[in-house]
């Protein structure tokens, strides 16, 4: 009988201690038993670093944890690099400390990579739960290679937490992020092994994403898209990647929405577009959008959810 494959998951932790215990819980008790978990603190002043010793302590046999004194990088990605050395893992799946992965998460995953020889990533579909644990909205994302091709140009269409990694299929078992775009390091990163084996989304949703007022993808909506751009023009002049033509114009479309819209709105726009919750007005309007918020509200809010659409999904 073929033994089934090593899973080595890894969590980078930054300040989660409010969430960390079921982030890990959520790792353990899952139904496939080839796993460990490698836990690394991201230079945490909260307690976390406890709460992870806590668990190293009664589960010593499965999980292994590193401290980096002082903060890596934004989003956990040099952390994560830092648990890879460490790993014995054929398989790499991440994981974030404020996110809860169901129970049937990494054997369903293992069990799509063993039968779709030339996989190197694969991640989930998902529901958004808030700080109380309930339940907000869904988070969906494309299932074929080819779709998730088209859409990288236009939004991230993998659930980063979601994702299970191929190591094999790495240019470089050891790394796996390149870090030079701080907090979209995950979205330059997948462009860079776009070209490297397919990319796949299971339909079924094996998670739990939470969001809450820390969630660092949240923050500087405004800084992270000029980001993001930035990643977009070098993988179509430098990476090779083949950007569908519509991109253009949407990107255009993008940017003039991001440059006229406050801070605040285009929170309000990502959770609306998620369907996490509707929009209340409660910022005080550009005289330009008094005046088209006074003709039809409606109205004014389905075109910006339409143009939106691509960025803040």
């Amino acid at each position: 009988m073929t033994k089934q494959p090593f899973v080595s998951v890894i969590i980078p932790v930054h300040n989660a201690g409010r969430f960390l215990a079921p982030a890990i819980e959520s790792i353990l008790k899952q139904t496939y038993s080839r796993i460990e978990l490698i836990i690394v603190d991201d230079g945490s002043t909260d307690g976390s670093w406890n709460i992870i010793k806590q668990y190293r302590k009664m589960h010593h046999t499965k999980i292994k944890a590193f401290r980096s004194k002082t903060k890596l990088n934004e989003a956990g990605n040099a952390a994560t690099n830092l648990g890879l050395l460490h790993a014995k893992g054929s398989y790499i799946a991440r994981m974030d400390a404020d996110d809860v992965a169901l129970p049937k998460r990494i054997e369903k995953q293992i069990q799509y990579f063993t039968t779709h020889a030339g996989t190197i990533l694969l991640g989930t579909q998902a529901l958004v739960i808030n700080e109380k644990n309930h339940i907000i909205g869904k988070k969906s994302v494309p299932t074929g290679n080819s779709g998730i091709y088209q859409q990288y140009a236009l939004w991230h269409p993998i659930i980063h937490p979601s994702v299970m990694i191929n190591r094999h299929m790495l240019p470089d078992p050891q790394v796996l992020y390149a870090c030079k775009y701080g907090i979209n390091d995950d979205y330059y990163t997948f462009f860079k092994l776009l070209p490297h084996g397919k990319f796949a989304n299971l339909p079924e949703t094996l998670m739990k994403y939470r969001v809450h007022m820390n969630n660092s993808s949240l923050n500087n909506l405004k800084g992270n898209f000029w980001n993001i751009n930035a990643i977009r023009w070098e993988a179509i002049t430098k990476l090779n990647y083949q950007a569908p033509f519509v991109v253009f114009p949407i990107m255009i479309l993008q940017a003039a929405l991001v440059a006229i819209l406050p801070e605040p709105w285009l929170k309000e726009l990502f959770y609306y577009i998620r369907g996490i919750k509707r929009i209340s007005f409660r910022f005080k309007f550009p005289a330009f959008a008094n005046v088209i918020a006074d003709r039809s509200k409606h109205t004014f809010l389905t075109k910006l959810k339409s143009y939106a659409a691509t960025f803040l999904a």
